[in-house]
């Protein structure tokens, strides 16, 4: 459906551009990245990530009202809890369904994942050190995966591969056209 869909409105009204950036603008519109992928789920009997799907556009967008408020501790670091790009993806996870961590900035309180910034070399990324139960989830946002599968339904960048200890490097949507400035 959303095939046939796609093709009517390219022949009909953007028969001007070429296919890649056609592309180009149809993927810059979240929300209807975000519309296709919710009923494909629903489509495939798996209403649960449908949901979550929308939970997630709703959350990388600022969308949703009222907007979760993250406590010091919660997600990460005391220390880090004023970082812009931290807290946006905290939200983006939280609204995924995954636990974050609580810790006192010694000691955790409660497992879960944890973000951390970049260096300053390096603005818009950040780290995601997955949680430990992790392996054990299903659906959309299961596995070590499901972090990078969330992220990059959320529009930030990922990279695929591991980084030392385990955590997930990703990059925020404003940065993904210059992620390593000069």
């Amino acid at each position: 459906m959303a095939s046939r869909a796609h093709a009517v409105v390219r022949a009909n009204h953007f028969q001007h551009m070429t296919d890649e950036q056609y592309r180009r603008l149809m993927g810059s519109d979240r929300h209807a990245v975000a519309i296709v992928a919710n009923l494909a789920m629903r489509f495939a009997g798996r209403i649960e990530d449908a949901l979550l799907l929308m939970d997630i556009y709703h959350a990388s967008e600022g969308t949703k009202t009222p907007r979760l408020v993250i406590h010091e501790g919660v997600g990460t670091l005391p220390d880090h809890h004023d970082h812009p790009h931290v807290q946006h993806a905290i939200r983006i996870l939280n609204a995924a369904g995954l636990p974050p961590i609580v810790t006192d900035g010694t000691h955790a309180l409660r497992p879960g994942f944890q973000v951390l910034p970049s260096c300053d070399d390096l603005p818009g990324w950040i780290y995601i050190a997955p949680d430990p139960d992790c392996d054990n989830r299903t659906g959309f946002a299961g596995g070590r995966l499901g972090y990078l599968a969330v992220m990059r339904f959320a529009g930030w960048g990922v990279v695929t591969e591991p980084m030392p200890e385990g955590l997930w490097a990703v990059v925020h949507p404003d940065y993904r056209n210059n992620p390593f400035p000069s």
